[in-house]
């Protein structure tokens, strides 16, 4: 089963300014890996700037406490797994 692999190099210009922009808040030694921009890319593509922006955030402060961990993007999809699911979401106590 063939694996897809977002393309960072043909993605519009727009898409490029609003990647560029998040990538700033990534550890330096972390910004070429190639693996850790996709991911940024997908989640960009899905969730929209401010809540990549707040997954980072999230992320980049449980990596700082974290002692140990050499790779940020190792550490941000090793986490997903400890993250608890969120609870689905109810219908409002009244609504039929």
């Amino acid at each position: 089963m063939g694996q897809k692999i977002i393309n960072l190099e043909n993605r519009s210009g727009a898409f490029q300014h609003i990647l560029q922009r998040v990538l700033r808040m990534v550890p330096d030694r972390d910004r070429d890996d190639r693996r850790l921009r996709r991911l940024i890319a997908f989640r960009l593509g899905v969730d929209g700037e401010s809540a990549t922006s707040e997954y980072l955030m999230r992320g980049i402060r449980d990596y700082v406490r974290a002692s140990g961990v050499a790779d940020f993007y190792d550490f941000l999809v090793g986490r997903g797994a400890s993250v608890p699911p969120r609870p689905p979401e109810q219908d409002p106590p009244g609504a039929a």
